[in-house]
């Protein structure tokens, strides 16, 4: 009986472990990267807005000597207040499921007026068809830069289903906590205070999971040369790998702790208790 009560033990702690390892995962992912406000806060974090602006004029300035206009004709006519606006339009069709289009007019109409005031002169037809398709070029690279695409309503659909995922899996995660940490104590009845060193186990071993995971995929993956898309995507998905795993290594270090603290807790008081009945029992014995 006794042995079969360990096993039942073990499978219950087991079951902790994996509830206590699989909520932290959840709950970091939804106040991450599933989150729009979090995002947001990382793209002013990594001056997002202020790299997007230079490599935008980067590769505008590309076509300044195919066109044969003055270089003059290609300052401020994109803005980071307008980088940081459509950077918001593009995220709300993402998180929020908008279907927004990014407005190339502001940028269009400043780049018209500044090659109207560098040619100073009246254009032929040809020269305004000319200056339609460049202007048609420089907003199409704009949108190509900021990754606007078709496919944001589809990442919103992929998104809602992992949050619907992600919830249910929290829900299921705090039932099993429960649930195994009631049993656990139950199955410590007769030393209910060995249930406190059972139950830091299962944080001891989630704990050291998380730790492990942490130094797993930084020896596997070196985040720093990772290269997505442009160099200010890049950047900032370097900046929210780093902070999720360093909040995997900060969340199993506390796990890991707290674990410690609780199984030397119920053991010490298990062994105080222990002796102090032995003692008893000897004393009992002297005096018959």
């Amino acid at each position: 009986m006794k042995i079969f009560i360990k096993v039942i033990r073990f499978i219950l702690i087991m079951i902790l472990t994996v509830s206590i390892v699989s909520l932290v995962f959840v709950n970091l992912a939804g106040s991450t990267i599933l989150s729009k406000q979090y995002i947001l806060g990382k793209l002013d974090e990594t001056f997002y807005y202020k790299d997007v602006k230079e490599e935008i004029e980067s590769n505008f300035e590309n076509y300044i000597g195919q066109s044969g206009l003055d270089e003059e004709v290609m300052q401020n006519i994109v803005t980071e207040e307008k980088i940081k606006e459509d950077t918001g339009i593009i995220l709300s069709n993402i998180y929020d499921g908008t279907s927004q289009e990014i407005s190339t007019e502001e940028i269009e109409q400043n780049l018209r007026n500044n090659i109207q005031k560098s040619l100073d002169e009246e254009l032929s037809a040809t020269q305004e068809k000319m200056v339609d398709q460049y202007v048609d070029t420089i907003c199409d690279q704009y949108l190509k830069v900021m990754v606007h695409t078709s496919y944001e309503n589809e990442i919103h659909s992929v998104l809602n289903k992992a949050n619907g995922y992600l919830d249910l899996a929290n829900k299921v995660s705090i039932i099993a906590i429960v649930v195994s940490a009631l049993f656990i104590i139950i199955s410590d009845c007769k030393k209910i205070v060995k249930a406190l060193a059972h139950l830091g186990t299962s944080l001891l071993s989630s704990g050291i999971f998380g730790i492990i995971t942490y130094v797993f995929i930084n020896m596997k993956i070196k985040i720093s040369n990772i290269v997505i898309l442009n160099d200010a995507i890049s950047e900032v998905i370097k900046n929210v790998l780093n902070n999720i795993l360093d909040t995997v290594k900060n969340q199993g270090v506390i796990l890991l702790i707290i674990g410690i603290a609780m199984i030397l807790i119920g053991n010490g008081i298990q062994t105080y208790l222990n002796k102090r009945k032995e003692k008893n029992i000897d004393e009992d014995d002297e005096t018959t």
